[in-house]
């Protein structure tokens, strides 16, 4: 089987293909795998260093809003359009499996165009435009949430898919087992090597862990808290802080930051205490199912839909998360960290994960949409 995927603007548009490609591999053995996004090395290299092909197209922003730059944008998604339709015919692809993003939309109308079956996969609560568009060609589009008032024959609930990597830390809440896994990868991970020995060097064993990320691109408003916050943060915990593209050098005792977070994530989840962290819909779906205490702060609507408000709204009304009430108060933020972890709320927030759990079941019900739309 050939397969093509697409998607990007953020890695929260690549990792969730990428645990489909895993999943198909292991059910359907060895397939051609191809990927058609922007032009940026960082997914690039990513989707290369899982096996897949990669071809960069051109393409333009997606405005839900008047703006001089759709009209140039639009000849930059033709060009898109006409880029993919070469790229499938001469690759002879069996199916396209879209994660989303503006670039996907010329590769899924190309992919129409030329009779390939193509499934597409919204992550989040709200269905984002570029969906919206691919979903009129769509044979199947598959949804992360169960979402009232859609066409069941073409939408299916699926789950949102979760990295193979992340797997292995699911329910390592004991030391013996986590000892075991991080054992392993010292000894064959040059990355996790060098990884580890900055976390172990660095940080107090007696304090609990703050994970801090604000996604791919990072979170300058995230970043602004824990910047205004360190001196107490620093006092009473470890903070591994990832700050994306406005990453600054931090020079503090129990203080780690980063620009990046790579497969360390799984490892950093089963340790920390709390996560703070956006709310897209990649990051809660893995808080989810590691079932790791965490304090939301979504994206607003000045920044976005309002995708992340709807699924921190979802997941906190199901007692499986926290979301900052103030943003501007820092006595909150403290307070929010205190209830959280000084005072063990993260117990009870556990046991309601269990209901709300995805991984089981999501990768292979997407596996097994992709394989009945070739089948039709």
């Amino acid at each position: 089987m050939k397969i093509c995927f697409t998607g990007g603007g953020t890695l929260g548009h690549v990792y969730p293909a990428i645990a489909i490609r895993e999943s198909l591999d292991s059910d359907l053995g060895d397939i051609q795998c191809y990927w058609i996004g922007r032009n940026d090395n960082n997914e690039k290299s990513i989707v290369e260093d899982n096996g897949i092909k990669f071809y960069s197209i051109s393409s333009g922003k997606l405005r839900r809003y008047f703006s001089l730059k759709n009209i140039s944008d639009s000849f930059k998604i033709l060009r898109g359009y006409h880029q993919s339709y070469k790229i499938l015919k001469k690759n002879r692809v069996d199916v396209v499996f879209s994660k989303g993003g503006f670039v996907s939309v010329p590769v899924v109308y190309a992919a129409h165009k030329l009779k390939i079956p193509i499934v597409t996969h919204e992550s989040d609560k709200t269905l984002g435009l570029a969906t919206r568009l691919n979903a009129r060609v769509c044979n199947k589009v598959c949804l992360g949430f169960d979402i009232d008032g859609v066409d069941k024959s073409k939408f299916v609930y699926t789950g949102n898919p979760i990295r193979s990597s992340l797997l292995k830390w699911v329910d390592c809440d004991c030391d013996e087992k986590r000892d075991e896994i991080v054992s392993n990868l010292v000894n064959t991970d040059v990355r996790f090597q060098d990884f580890y020995n900055n976390y172990t060097s660095n940080f107090d064993v007696e304090k609990p862990l703050i994970l801090v990320t604000g996604g791919s691109l990072g979170a300058l408003e995230i970043n602004n808290i824990i910047f205004n916050n360190l001196d107490y943060l620093t006092t009473h915990y470890n903070i591994y802080h990832q700050m994306g593209n406005s990453y600054k050098e931090i020079k503090r005792n129990r203080y780690i930051g980063v620009t990046s977070i790579g497969d360390e994530i799984g490892f950093l989840y089963s340790k920390c205490s709390l996560c703070i962290s956006r709310a897209g819909a990649g990051t809660v779906n893995e808080i989810i199912n590691l079932k790791v205490n965490s304090l939301l702060i979504p994206l607003l609507t000045n920044a976005s839909r309002g995708e992340q408000l709807d699924n921190a709204q979802y997941f906190e009304e199901r007692g499986c998360v926290a979301v900052l009430s103030d943003r501007e108060n820092s006595q909150i933020f403290i307070d929010s960290i205190s209830d959280l972890i000084d005072n063990k709320v993260e117990i009870e927030k556990r046991k309601v994960m269990e209901s709300c759990m995805s991984e089981s079941h999501a990768n292979k019900n997407l596996c097994n949409v992709i394989t009945s739309v070739i089948k039709e």
